[in-house]
């Protein structure tokens, strides 16, 4: 499975934030089906869906048949996977520097609570002789 640049990465994101392009993935997953019959479940132009069309198709998320003078499209399961696996390595990436996060917060929490214990121990030391010291007076 070839690797998907960042660039690439950024096309398909993008393409993906539009509503009606989601739209027509998620009609698709049901099965092939012409501009038309896209057009018409979707309540939107067949020009418009064409357009749409188009992006998918460049980004290969989308496929085309010929069948005689009608032209069906399906989703690619081949770079919708490749998709999922970017998505994953994302949402990775993400979990990893939110450990990472949580890690260093709290070692310093720990460092914290060091300085908080050791600053403690010399003021009850210090108190401690304070007392000492009137205990001997009296």
């Amino acid at each position: 499975m070839r690797r998907i640049t960042l660039e690439q990465r950024a096309r398909i994101l993008r393409a993906l934030g539009t509503e009606s392009r989601m739209q027509i993935i998620e009609v698709l997953k049901q099965g092939p089906l012409d501009v038309g019959d896209l057009a018409h479940q979707l309540g939107i132009s067949q020009s418009a869906v064409s357009q749409h069309l188009k992006v998918l198709k460049e980004l290969e998320l989308v496929i085309d048949q010929r069948h005689s003078y009608f032209i069906s499209y399906s989703l690619n399961p081949r770079e919708f996977a490749r998709l999922e696996e970017v998505m994953m390595r994302v949402c990775r990436i993400s979990c990893e520097q939110t450990l990472k996060r949580r890690q260093y917060e709290r070692q310093l929490k720990r460092e914290r609570l060091v300085q908080l214990r050791n600053h403690l121990k010399v003021q009850l030391e210090q108190t401690e002789e304070i007392i000492a010291q009137l205990e001997e007076e009296e």
